[in-house]
């Protein structure tokens, strides 16, 4: 049945219903969202992005733990390899546990085991200990950020405002993935306390006890849990999957592609194919599946998967090799990086808050019309680099990263809230972590992918050619995610679907 359906129907006798156009009319309007359940999204919101920021933040670390530590090249791939693989295998799972035991409950549990293991990661003294503790890192996170969707969608009963709170939701995953270098830049340049990089986990700690304190004093998980057992056949084969497809792209990605990660990939695909045939097994059982079936029904979901794939693989990829071509090619310090990035990060949070009037004023069209003006600003970076080689290269780069921050900031602000409105509520946590795995595999596989090509034309000392090429590529690959948005966008996609 869908949510409309479930808006007109009334106490009269079965077989009396009366009109859908009449009943909508008279249907009880949803309550306005208090202070209080704004006040409650902006801590939520502070969780997601400490989750997102640790990805990246590290990227500008690892030359001084390695330093540190005596870290072998291998080591060091690991630090920020073992938090991506734990978080990407993990999300869905999460997710459920949320929709088990309470979405309020398990994003506590999260926050404090994100907090207990960003300590556990500053107080390292051995590769292997830091290595350990980034793993269980990524595993605080899974737990806590698919909550924050989830307490989102059950919390805002009127549809724009939840649209607004998930398209802010949006805004903070690319401004986490842009912040990551920024921050990471500065606390490292700063040596706050004579820390070193160990700063850049214990950065994390007073902002987990602001989200705990503020959870519950703020947050109310509003909508009933549904009584149902984790499947856990469905957590193995799931995580399994993910666990060789993502080691799989961003091992072969660093270290080169042998037949041993081909093999790999190759397995998690193998083993995803097998999770999909199980949920549908456990579904027909009239069981609870870890990843309903029937959220594939739903235009929204089943299109905003590959919308995703195409624009969170397009946006890590770049942000990988940005930040490489900087400090690589062109001897940056991390802080003149950080301070590249800094105009992007502020162009897509701008441009994240301006979305919804933009949409209002001319359409759904401006958010295919984001991903087109991230295609532009990525040309201007390509003209950038390779027609303006030896001017200074950050005032080079400006215009077109402006312009890519601006066009990431409507469509971030958009996608999920679309992929994510006709979920019902007892599925929003398992819709959520699979949004956020989508987002997950789609940067490994970005960097995996366009990092592959880059290390193909950059050989010979031919970096900066190698960053052209592949700047061009990603955007031909903005242009596709404008024809996936546009889809999304259309008639069929504005309507909230939800299945019977």
């Amino acid at each position: 049945m869908s949510r409309k359906q479930k808006l007109v129907e009334t106490d009269a006798p079965v077989g009396e219903e009366r009109a859908a156009g009449e009943g909508a009319e008279e249907a009880p309007a949803q309550p306005v969202a208090t202070t209080a359940q704004w006040a409650a999204m902006w801590i939520l919101l502070l969780g997601a992005f400490m989750g997102f920021l640790d990805i990246f933040i590290v990227n500008v670390a690892n030359p001084s733990i390695q330093a540190e530590l005596h870290a072998s090249f291998a080591d060091i791939q690991l630090v920020p390899t073992g938090y991506t693989l734990a978080y990407g295998a993990g999300l869905v799972a999460g997710g459920r546990l949320g929709d088990i035991f309470g979405r309020r409950r398990v994003f506590l549990v999260g926050v404090v085991l994100f907090a207990l293991t960003s300590v556990a990661c500053a107080s390292a003294q051995s590769p292997g200990f830091l290595v350990g503790a980034r793993i269980a890192q990524g595993l605080g996170a899974a737990v806590m950020l698919p909550q924050v969707l989830a307490l989102i969608q059950v919390t805002f009963q009127r549809n724009e405002e939840r649209s607004r709170a998930i398209g802010l939701y949006g805004a903070v995953i690319g401004l986490g993935v842009v912040a990551g270098q920024i921050v990471g830049g500065f606390l490292i340049e700063w040596d706050v306390a004579g820390l070193g990089w160990r700063s850049i986990f214990l950065v994390n700690v007073p902002l987990c006890v602001i989200t705990f304190v503020g959870a519950l004093a703020l947050v109310r998980d509003r909508s009933d849990r549904t009584p149902m057992k984790l499947d856990l056949p469905g957590v193995i084969l799931l995580g399994a999957g993910l666990l060789g497809l993502v080691h799989g792209l961003v091992v072969g990605a660093e270290q080169g592609w042998t037949g041993l990660r081909a093999g790999e990939v190759a397995g998690g695909a193998v083993l995803l194919a097998i999770f999909v045939l199980w949920e549908r097994r456990v579904a027909e059982a009239g069981r609870s599946p870890l990843l309903p079936p029937r959220l594939f029904k739903q235009r929204g979901f089943s299109m905003g998967l590959p919308t995703a794939l195409c624009f969170y693989g397009v946006n890590g990829a770049f942000i990988f090799l940005l930040a490489f071509y900087l400090q690589q090619a062109k001897d940056f310090s991390p802080l003149q990086s950080a301070l590249t990035f800094t105009p992007m990060a502020i162009l897509t949070s701008v441009f994240s808050v301006l979305c919804g009037k933009f949409v209002a004023r001319w359409g759904a069209r401006v958010v295919p019309g984001g991903a087109v003006v991230m295609a532009i600003g990525l040309g201007l970076v390509w003209i950038g680099v390779d027609l303006m080689e030896g001017t200074n290269p950050a005032a080079a780069l400006m215009p077109g990263l402006v312009l890519y921050g601006a066009g990431g900031g409507i469509v971030a602000t958009s996608l999920i809230g679309t992929a994510l409105s006709g979920v019902i509520p007892e599925d929003a946590g398992a819709a959520s972590g699979g949004i956020l795995t989508a987002v997950q595999v789609s940067e490994a596989a970005g960097v995996a992918g366009i990092g592959a090509l880059f290390a193909a034309v950059a050989t010979g000392g031919e970096e900066v050619r190698g960053f052209a090429v592949s700047v061009a590529v990603l955007a031909v690959l903005s242009l596709l995610t404008a024809v996936f948005l546009n889809l999304l966008n259309g008639p069929a996609g504005a309507e909230s679907e939800t299945a019977a």
